[in-house]
Formats: structure tokens, C-alpha cells, sequence
């Protein structure tokens, strides 16, 4: 069984439902053991492809704002788990094995367009916000991002800051907050 180490995941199914990605990229950022990512792919429509990012290996880095850095138990063995159980998802489901800093540099995705992001990897408000802003300025005109977590980092400052790119606030749960963009034509 696919698991989540978080809350709210009600409300991702909801947020996913029948949304339509318009035939652009989903992606989440901290895929762990795959519970966002299936329910992602399992709920919105036109999806090009869905891209989950997370690096395994069990790395040490800083996880908040206030704590220092320290180990997780994100294992190689996990990644290797999410693999077999993304078996039925194959052609709808890429692994980028690396960091968001990496995946971010990475020219294969730079020039892609995204209209569902999960944002559940690092959980710094620095980074958080370098994440919302490289998806900001590669979203499509109709796009979600949700925000794991948001409580743990400044989340009014990411917010304030995507407003500059059009999105807004359109549900929150106690853990997961739901922005969204809609470009609106103008005659």
C-alpha cells in the first residue's frame, strides 16, 4: 500500500478531481513513498506526463527554518519500493532521482510547462519560495499549486509573492493550502 507521511490528502484528492491539466505537466517536489503523486495522477485529466522529484539516499540537509541539518529515512530501499509500485502508472510517471536544485538547473525540464505543482519537499521558507517562483514563471494559464505543510514556513510570504504572478488562494486545509491561477482573456 502506498502511504503519505502528512495530512490533508482529502483535500488534494478534491483539489485534483477532474482538473484539467491541458495537456501540460504536473509535478510534485518530495515524492517520498508516492501517496501524492497517485493521487495526482489518479484525479486530474489531460496530463502530459507527471514528474516526481526526490533525491532518496538518505541525505542530510535542513529541513526548517528553525532546526539545524539532520538525516531522514528517505532510503534508497524506499525509492526502489516507489518504483514497483508506479508499475502501473509507467508512461505517466517520470522519476527525477535528484534534488530540486538539480531538477530546477536541469534543461529537460527548464523549458516545460507545469499546471499542477505539489510542493512537499524541503520545508525552509527560502526554499519553498525558490520552488514557487521557478513554477510561477512556468505556469500554464490555468494552474495549482498546493503547499504541504505551509504552516511550518512563512507561507503569507510566498503568497504575497505569487500574487505578482496571478494566483490566489482558493482552499486550505490545516495542513495543505491550494493556490490557483486563472488567466483570464481580455476583449
Amino acid at each position: 500500500m502506498i502511504k503519505g507521511d502528512s495530512a490533508d490528502y482529502e483535500l488534494l484528492k478534491k483539489w485534483t478531481k477532474g482538473f484539467d491539466c491541458q495537456g501540460f505537466k504536473s509535478c510534485e517536489i518530495g515524492v517520498r513513498e508516492g501517496l501524492g503523486s497517485t493521487i495526482i495522477m489518479d484525479n486530474v485529466i489531460n496530463n502530459y506526463i507527471h514528474i516526481g522529484v526526490d533525491p532518496y539516499g538518505n541525505l542530510k540537509y535542513q529541513h526548517y527554518d528553525d532546526t539545524g541539518s539532520y538525516q531522514c529515512d528517505y532510503t534508497d530501499e524506499m525509492r526502489d519500493q516507489l518504483l514497483k509500485d508506479m508499475i502501473p502508472y509507467k508512461g505517466k510517471f517520470r522519476l527525477y532521482n535528484d534534488t530540486d536544485t538539480n531538477f530546477m538547473n536541469d534543461h529537460d525540464f527548464t523549458e516545460s510547462k507545469y499546471s499542477f505543482v505539489h510542493f512537499d519537499g524541503p520545508h525552509m521558507t527560502k526554499d519553498v519560495m525558490t520552488e514557487a517562483i521557478w513554477f510561477a514563471n512556468r505556469s500554464a494559464p490555468t494552474t495549482r499549486f498546493v503547499f504541504d505543510d505551509f504552516p511550518k514556513y512563512n507561507m503569507q510570504l510566498i503568497r504575497d509573492v505569487l500574487k505578482l504572478y496571478g494566483f490566489e488562494i482558493m482552499d486550505q486545509g490545516q495542513n495543505k493550502i491550494c493556490l490557483e491561477k486563472i488567466e483570464r482573456v481580455v476583449l
